[in-house]
């Protein structure tokens, strides 16, 4: 039974939250990495029950597989344990290179590629979900013939996306480089300032980003960086040429400068490094919810219907997921306020 659009922007909401939630229950503790890859090692032997056609096993690796993530890292001091979390998650993706390769290269490469492998994967099931829920099972609801992209659009987009996400990569990448050095502010575990400071500093965080990203968008507007930069993503500037999969169609170096306040709000707020990661994955998830042209109406947050504006007028609500900043700032225009004005024009023609 298909969900009301408003009850989809909700989900997303639900989902963000829920991925905030795992970061705090399930990277509460990484694994003991020592001297080897664990999660290419957990994987690898995954791989290997099934290859061997013993399925059987399978239940053995589990649980092997659940001890080895509960173990409470308690002895190594903070850097160490920033290098060992890189490692295990460097082996969810690593696992698809030869083991020579892997051996070879160095560690930050296969954290960019770990990136690079997450990026794609996130952006393409998300997107093409969405183009699917969107434009197939609502599609005749909510666009008026005409206004649904083409086959050709969404490809179009796809392309610019694809050739932007090994550099999209490097942000996430550099960034854990720099937190393992021990030069921002961030941590390995919840437990080491506790629940409480957590949610507070988060929400923090969060505060910094959204100001962080405000600026560097509306920035991006203006001569050399809309000239060079930002111009890339808003050919995309009528209903019929938005789509779920414009979300990430942006000039490399534009997308790491409107990521970066995530990066640099690091040094200046204790944040919880699997949070910070995990929420640059999920902003992928969101810029492909506010490139659909789908007003839900759940204000205050800066859904597709204020994105929609944006992408029309060039001038107004450059927030990234509240329409704070749009409002402390005067670049705020609602959708009512929108169309009012549209027929304001539309009267003074006629």
């Amino acid at each position: 039974m298909l969900v009301s659009m408003k009850g989809l922007r909700l989900a997303t909401i639900l989902l963000t939250a829920a991925f905030v939630l795992i970061a705090y229950l399930g990277a509460v503790s990484f694994p003991r990495a020592d001297a080897k890859d664990v999660g290419a090692d957990v994987v690898d032997s995954f791989l290997h029950k099934l290859s061997t056609g013993k399925p059987g096993g399978l239940s053995t690796w589990a649980s092997n597989a659940l001890s080895v993530l509960s173990k409470r890292e308690t002895t190594q001091n903070k850097l160490e344990v920033f290098a060992n979390d890189a490692k295990f998650i460097n082996g969810l993706a690593s696992w698809m290179l030869p083991v020579a390769v892997r051996n070879a290269l160095p560690d930050f490469f296969i954290a960019w590629f770990r990136n690079w492998i997450f990026g794609v994967v996130v952006y393409a099931v998300v997107g093409a979900l969405w183009a699917y829920y969107v434009y197939f099972c609502f599609g005749k609801k909510y666009f008026k013939d005409g206004n649904v992209p083409t086959i050709r659009d969404m490809a179009e987009q796809v392309k610019v996306t694809m050739l932007a996400m090994p550099g999209y990569a490097l942000l996430p990448t550099v960034t854990e480089y720099v937190v393992e050095k021990g030069y921002t502010l961030a941590y390995p575990r919840v437990d080491d300032i506790g629940l409480v400071k957590y949610m507070g500093l988060f929400f923090v965080y969060m505060a910094v980003v959204e100001f962080g990203v405000y600026w560097s968008h509306r920035s991006l507007h203006w001569g050399w960086g809309y000239k060079y930069l930002h111009v890339t993503h808003h050919i995309y500037n009528k209903e019929h040429t938005l789509s779920p999969f414009a979300g990430l169609a942006f000039n490399s170096l534009d997308g790491c400068l409107q990521g970066l306040p995530y990066s640099l709000a690091l040094f200046v707020v204790p944040m919880h490094f699997l949070t910070h990661l995990v929420l640059m994955f999920v902003t992928g998830i969101w810029t492909t919810n506010i490139h659909d042209c789908v007003d839900a109406g759940v204000e205050p947050i800066m859904g597709a219907g204020y994105h929609t504006i944006h992408h029309t007028t060039y001038k107004d609500n450059y927030g990234h997921y509240f329409i704070f900043m749009d409002w402390i700032f005067g670049t705020l225009i609602t959708p009512e306020e929108y169309e009012a004005k549209l027929k304001k024009e539309k009267t003074k023609m006629i």
